[in-house]
């Protein structure tokens, strides 16, 4: 089901992007996972000298990477937003669910969608937060990977991967200060394509569809929300990122936060395409591609990697579980009252 417009795809299509998506994990971990692997094995012992004191580190910034996005979340749905404590659970569950889930994302955005109504958010309010949050987020990982690389390009060598990263991250901003600066183009085209994209659908859905362009555009006008997306968005990949750092650190030697941020940013920017569920194995083999790539030894790199991605990508889950219970609990607890 789309979440966006309430159709569903074509059987086919379904068929074709989930054959298309068991080839590549089949081709990430066949080449680039289980070869890391077997370096992983040869220092296992090294997880075992792991103080807790570092596992509590990490553990509190992946933390307050989450809150960090629920904020933006409270941020982005205005006036009818539930408390926080609701919002932040519905936040924990749509998460916990995209990574184990077939098709995460749809199915995770329509349980926070459903959550976040139930929590007493309007409609329309939770379609142009979904919709704005799922361009503002990798805007924010964009030009967080193009500012950690003008220093790696300017003071040290300058490889062609940091001037890619800075190329692209430069036509990203360029853009997106062309947008700005013809906002009142920009916001007439935008009115063309969905008149033209409302006359294609079914009538029930056309003034729905129009409140939410019109709410997603008073939502992007709103100096607070512009805030949002360059302190709490920004912050919550940063602070995943220094999760990465931290565990890096730990079985190796400090290094540069420079190209961890580069190759944190390609490997989630990679993940962007919903090839797998959460983007596994892609996150995993393009960050530990990355970062030997950037100098890491390759045990470190992958020691590193799998920590981060475990606490990152597995422990949120049953905690994900127990938001869940609580929200539906809570509920018909009120719906008692």
């Amino acid at each position: 089901m789309d979440s966006a417009t309430g159709t569903s795809r074509p059987a086919w299509h379904r068929r074709l992007w989930s054959a298309i998506s068991l080839v590549v994990l089949f081709a990430l971990v066949e080449y680039v996972v289980l070869p890391k692997l077997s370096l992983a094995r040869e220092s296992l012992h090294r997880v075992s000298e792991l103080r807790p004191i570092w596992v509590i580190t990490a553990a509190t910034l992946e933390a307050g990477s989450l809150v960090c996005y629920s904020l933006f979340s409270r941020a982005l749905l205005g006036r009818s937003r539930p408390r926080f404590f609701w919002i932040l659970r519905s936040d924990l569950t749509g998460y916990g669910v995209s990574h184990v889930v077939p098709g995460g994302a749809a199915t995770a955005t329509a349980i926070r969608f459903r959550l976040l109504v139930l929590g007493g958010a309007d409609p329309a309010d939770v379609t142009a937060t979904v919709t704005a949050e799922a361009v503002g987020s990798p805007l924010a990982l964009v030009l967080i990977a193009w500012l950690a690389s003008i220093p790696a390009l300017f003071l040290q060598t300058a490889t062609p991967a940091y001037l890619t990263m800075f190329l692209v991250g430069l036509a990203v901003l360029a853009c997106g200060a062309l947008a700005v600066r013809e906002r009142s183009q920009l916001e007439r085209f935008a009115a063309r394509l969905v008149r033209a994209v409302q006359r294609r659908l079914p009538q029930r859905v056309r003034p729905w569809l129009a409140a939410t362009a019109l709410r997603l555009r008073d939502l992007l006008a709103d100096p607070t929300v512009r805030t949002a997306f360059l302190v709490w968005a920004t912050l919550n990949w940063l602070l995943d990122a220094a999760v990465l750092w931290t565990f890096l650190a730990v079985y190796g030697d400090p290094i540069s936060p420079i190209p961890v941020l580069l190759a944190y940013c390609a490997a989630n920017l990679a993940a962007v395409v919903p090839l797998t569920p959460g983007g596994i194995a892609v996150v995993e083999g393009v960050a530990i591609s990355g970062l030997i790539g950037f100098g890491v030894p390759a045990q470190t790199a992958v020691l590193a990697v799998l920590s981060w991605r475990l606490l990152q990508f597995w422990a949120p889950v049953p905690v994900a579980g127990l938001c869940y219970l609580s929200l539906r609990a809570e509920s018909r607890f009120l719906e008692r009252r």
